[in-house]
C-alpha cells in the first residue's frame, strides 16, 4: 500500500511538473510570436512608407523638371529604384540625395516659392521622413529585443524549432533638433 502511495505521489508530481513546463513553453512561444509579429507588421509599414517617399520624390522631380527644365543623375537613379524589402533602405540615401538636389533647385529659383504643389510635396516629404524615422526607431528597438531574446534559453530552442533567425537593424538618418517640421519632438 505504501509503495502505491509513493508511486501515485511521484506520478502526480511528474504530471504537475510537465504541466508547468508546457505552460511555461507556451508562454515563451507566445512572447516570441508577439515580438516577431510586431516586427513583421512594422517591416511592411516601413516598406510602404519608403515607397510613399519614393512616389513623393518622383512627383517632385516631375514638377522640378517641367517648371525649371533641370535634370540630374540623382533624378535618374530615383526613377530606377525598386522598393520591395527592408534591404531597400540602403537605397534611401539616393532618395535623400535627390531630395537635397530638388531643394537646391527650389532655393536657386525665385519662382519656386510661388509653386504650391512643390510646397505641398516638401511638407508631405517632411511628414513622411518623420514617420520613417519613428518606424525605424521602433523597429530597431524591438529587433534588438528580439535578437537578444532568441539567444537566451529557452527561446533559443524555440527559435531553432520554429526556424526563426536573427534580424538586421535598419540604418538611416536619425531625428535631429533642426528637423524641418511643425511638430515638436
Amino acid at each position: 500500500m505504501k509503495t502505491l502511495n509513493i508511486i501515485a505521489l511521484i506520478l502526480v508530481v511528474l504530471i504537475v511538473l510537465v504541466t508547468l513546463m508546457i505552460i511555461l513553453f507556451k508562454y515563451f512561444i507566445e512572447k516570441l510570436n508577439n515580438i516577431n509579429n510586431l516586427l513583421v507588421d512594422t517591416e511592411k509599414e516601413c516598406i510602404d512608407e519608403l515607397k510613399r517617399k519614393n512616389e513623393i520624390i518622383e512627383k517632385m522631380i516631375k514638377v522640378a523638371s517641367s517648371k525649371f527644365k533641370c535634370e540630374s543623375i540623382a533624378f535618374d537613379e530615383v526613377k530606377d529604384l525598386e522598393i520591395d524589402s527592408l534591404d531597400s533602405f540602403k537605397e534611401e540615401k539616393k532618395l535623400n540625395k535627390c531630395y537635397e538636389e530638388i531643394l537646391h533647385v527650389v532655393e536657386d529659383n525665385p519662382k519656386s516659392k510661388d509653386i504650391k504643389t512643390l510646397k505641398d510635396y516638401i511638407k508631405k516629404y517632411d511628414n513622411n521622413e518623420l514617420k520613417i524615422i519613428s518606424l525605424r526607431t521602433f523597429y530597431n528597438k524591438y529587433t534588438l529585443q528580439y535578437n537578444n531574446l532568441i539567444k537566451k534559453f529557452p527561446y533559443n530552442i524555440i527559435s531553432k524549432f520554429k526556424k526563426l533567425k536573427i534580424k538586421n537593424i535598419i540604418e538611416g538618418k536619425e531625428l535631429d533638433i533642426n528637423f524641418n517640421n511643425d511638430l515638436e519632438v
